[in-house]
């Protein structure tokens, strides 16, 4: 099915780098720090997730905001829904801060340091060019031609622009290069849209969407996809 893959490119959080529970922690503090611990904390932490997708949605592909905007925005509206008189920014900076414990998962560095004998790589990520996250992928030094962020090019998959930039860099044709992302909507669709191949990683076994793009590859871990491209090829 995908035997004319020549070259690939990752996501990189929940992807490559582990972010833990750091959201589920920070929103438990926040809920502290703002005295609101009479609300339900799985259900504003869904809540949080929706309008920060809402948001992201709702951008114009001429617009731009950075992640930690949109997280301050999207943190905002859910205080607005919860009557909480809360302090978006300070909160945000909370949770953000937390990524400087972040770390790659534990088959990255392996499956990545094999791939590279055959694929070029890179990253094509939705994600502030100072964000800790992004200075701990940096320092691992990983086989990469490219780290693409939405911060670079004031855009966001599943817009397209990522996308083509990651077809510059690879020097290949998009229906060569396979995406791998754990985002359905911004991984999968902005690869499809884009005419690559799409594999969703799958980490938490989460239902797929059907108002989505099918991926053409299902995983739960990296290594999976490393034993099917071998046996591709």
């Amino acid at each position: 099915m995908l035997d004319n893959i020549k070259a690939l490119s990752f996501d990189m959080y929940r992807t490559l780098l582990d972010t833990k529970d750091f959201h589920e922690q920070a929103v438990r503090e926040i809920l502290v720090r703002e005295k609101a611990k009479w609300v339900n904390t799985d259900a504003f932490h869904t809540r949080w997730d929706q309008i920060y997708d809402e948001v992201h949605i709702n951008m114009k592909p001429h617009e731009f905001m950075t992640e930690r905007e949109v997280s301050i925005e999207s943190l905002r509206l859910v205080f607005k829904e919860y009557g909480i008189n809360g302090d978006p920014e300070t909160d945000v900076s909370l949770w953000l801060e937390k990524y400087d414990e972040a770390d790659l998962y534990p088959e990255v560095e392996e499956v990545v340091n094999i791939l590279v004998k055959k694929y070029p790589m890179v990253i094509v990520s939705n994600v502030d060019n100072n964000d800790l996250g992004y200075a701990k992928v940096r320092s691992r030094n990983l086989p990469l031609l490219d780290i693409i962020t939405s911060d670079s090019f004031k855009s966001y998959k599943p817009h397209g622009r990522l996308f083509k930039e990651a077809v510059s860099v690879l020097k290949c044709n998009p229906e060569n290069i396979l995406h791998i992302g754990d985002s359905h909507r911004a991984d999968v669709m902005g690869a499809k849209n884009a005419g690559m191949s799409a594999a969703w990683l799958n980490r938490r076994s989460q239902k797929r969407r059907e108002d989505l793009p099918p991926p053409d590859l299902e995983i739960t871990d990296l290594r999976e996809l490393l034993d099917f491209l071998k046996f591709q090829n």
